[in-house]
């Protein structure tokens, strides 16, 4: 009988003893990476002139050259260069997000000079993203040149759409688990 009791008492402390532990606390689902950073650029985007796209977990940023560049050089007018600022304060302390930064052209003109022009836009912004803070380390530049136009070339409209500078961005382990 006293066999039993000792169980007894030790089997109800054990009851006690997890009912007073604290229960695991719930998992948090956490929006997706893209969603809080999509609302918070398009309000800066679009206050800019830009557009802003998104696709999955993926933000394009397109800036159009027409009113940001000198027209016959790859130079950030001064009228271009406030507007990328105001990106750069939005962007600069996100260490969840790579950013890559891509120049695009028309069919004007030779290739090669089309791919030159887009890379020397793309660093041209690049170079301010990084003066406003954004770390080299989390940006790719590279150039499109004419290879994936948003419209058709055939018209000025469409050109003037096709001449463009983007800033992709995505999370930073999307980056790491594509290039495994």
């Amino acid at each position: 009988m006293k066999t039993i009791k000792v169980v007894a008492v030790f089997t109800l402390s054990l009851a006690l003893a997890a009912c007073a532990s604290k229960a695991p606390e719930p998992v948090q689902v956490s929006k997706p990476w893209a969603e809080p950073r999509v609302e918070h650029l398009t309000k800066v985007a679009e206050s800019q002139g830009y557009e802003i796209e998104r696709e999955g977990e993926q933000i394009r940023l397109i800036i159009p050259v027409d009113g940001n560049f000198h027209p016959k050089r790859t130079l950030l007018l001064p009228s271009g260069l406030v507007p990328l600022s105001k990106i750069a304060q939005a962007i600069r302390d996100d260490e969840e997000t790579l950013f890559s930064v891509i120049g695009h052209s028309d069919n004007a003109g030779e290739d090669t000079l089309n791919e030159q022009q887009s890379l020397e836009r793309a660093q041209a912004v690049a170079n301010v993203l990084m003066l406003g803070g954004v770390s080299r380390k989390r940006m790719q530049l590279s150039s499109m040149g004419e290879e994936e136009p948003r419209a058709d070339n055939s018209t000025e409209t469409g050109r003037h759409k096709n001449r463009r500078v983007e800033i992709v961005m995505t999370p930073v382990a999307t980056n790491m688990a594509m290039a495994d």
